[in-house]
């Protein structure tokens, strides 16, 4: 069992957390609008992120954001799994790592995503002994960064065939077997692989190549993402057949809830979101539930400005800003912070953004990257937080908010190894954000 160990600034309690009643529903809808985890109801708890309940139905006081803790720090025994996600063990397999966290939760392990509390960009996570589970060679008192994957001894044998087929066919993802026992701060207690959907927006071969990178399947398991794959929605699915009902389209598939718990559009114009808003309002709805909506470039600007729907982190919009050459790195304690090594944006029609003189986030935590020198809000590279500001980037999971991303740039490039290849660090950033989604964790 996990071991939590008690720290005086978090609530944490019991024993290792219950998979059962995880966010979201296996059987397909993410939660309901009023509610946080997919839980549809909080029979014991409240659900209503005022400290009293935690809302997943067990009646324990919460911390006041509707998850039930904070995070946890965790003792973890030898024999534990550790994915790294560094540059030092992880180089060439960095972006594929998370084809292999995908595929663990696709087979129900439950993983521990290790995230220092207060760290800064290329600070160490945890120290641990290990063993390549490849090679069998010993790694001593190795300070693991970037954010590693954790499986707890427990559930080895759950993982373990899923590890062992993963590393027979992907020769350059590397998995460690802890030799020595070890504590981490669990940040996220992931439980369930994303359901993912691409928007066919004209620029669909882009999110593709990024999940082609991690080798991260459509809903069928095909890995190419054809162009008739069900997840790949265009205009009318994600319209709808009505532009009263905003709940009426694929994302939701006839259902009260989304059936996704990802959805992304990675270039998409301006005047097309104009003459389709139908497109954009149903994109609001699906975040009033917990899901996460990833945009890139131009879908940045189609989405955020939109003047009858959009606005879902800004109060009047975001203006386009020059590319940075250099960066300052916010809030690198967060998932959507995890990344080793060098960084660099790329260009396109949106490589950065702005806010309007005298404008501010709808919270203050939004800002992850950004041009060096430059206040939050100037020259912004990578922005998130829940939709129109309802609770602090920060938090876990928001009630009746899904969660926003925003990285400027055209596409970015998926070559290794990642250390020699800073311009793919930007689909690190993206890759975190399929798990950080609040449908995939407890």
């Amino acid at each position: 069992m996990l071991t939590l160990l008690a720290l005086p600034e978090l609530a944490c309690g019991g024993d290792r957390p219950a998979t059962d009643g995880a966010d979201g529903d296996a059987g397909g809808t993410l939660g309901t609008e009023s509610g946080d985890d997919g839980s549809g109801s909080d029979e014991s708890g409240d659900a209503t992120a005022d400290g009293t309940g935690d809302g997943d139905g067990d009646g324990d006081p919460g911390d006041g954001d509707g998850d039930g803790d904070d995070g946890l720090v965790v003792a973890f025994g030898p024999g534990a799994l550790i994915i790294p996600m560094d540059t030092d063990f992880q180089d060439m397999g960095m972006l594929e790592a998370y084809g292999l966290l995908y595929q663990l939760l696709l087979a129900k392990v439950p993983v521990s995503w290790a995230i220092a509390p207060g760290k800064e960009l290329g600070d160490v996570d945890f120290t641990t002994s290990a063993v390549d589970l490849r090679s069998g060679a010993e790694v001593l008192d190795h300070g693991y960064r970037g954010g590693p994957f954790v499986v707890h001894p427990d559930d080895v044998a759950l993982a373990l065939p899923v590890v062992q087929d993963w590393l027979d066919a992907n020769p350059n993802t590397n998995v460690h077997e802890a030799s020595a026992p070890f504590e981490v701060f669990v940040a996220r207690y992931l439980l369930q692989a994303p359901t993912i959907a691409i928007f066919a927006d004209g620029n669909e071969d882009i999110a593709r190549g990024y999940l082609l990178a991690a080798k991260i399947p459509d809903s069928t398991g095909d890995l190419s993402w054809p162009d008739d794959s069900p997840d790949l929605l265009d205009v009318d699915e994600v319209a709808g057949p009505s532009d009263v009902d905003h709940q009426d389209g694929a994302l939701f598939g006839g259902k009260e809830a989304p059936i996704y718990c990802q959805f992304m559009s990675m270039h998409w114009g301006i005047n097309e979101a104009l003459n389709n808003p139908e497109v954009v309002a149903e994109v609001g709805q699906y975040l009033r539930f917990s899901t996460h909506f990833f945009a890139e470039c131009q879908a940045v600007n189609a989405f955020e400005n939109h003047p009858e729907f959009g606005h879902f982190l800004t109060p009047n919009g975001l203006e386009i800003a020059d590319r940075p050459t250099t960066y300052d790195f916010y809030r690198m304690d967060t998932p959507f912070g995890q990344h080793d090594g060098s960084f660099e944006s790329v260009g396109g029609s949106e490589p950065a953004y702005t806010l309007p003189a005298g404008d501010s986030y709808l919270e203050s935590d939004t800002t992850i990257i950004s041009e060096a020198g430059t206040a939050e809000g100037v020259a912004d590279v990578w922005m998130t937080g829940f939709r129109n500001g309802q609770c602090p980037a920060s938090a876990k999971v928001c009630p009746g908010a899904g969660k926003i991303s925003y990285l400027g740039g055209h596409a970015y490039d998926t070559k290794l190894p990642i250390s020699q290849n800073p311009t793919t660090v930007g689909v690190r950033l993206f890759l975190n954000s399929l798990f950080e989604a609040p449908c995939t964790f407890k």
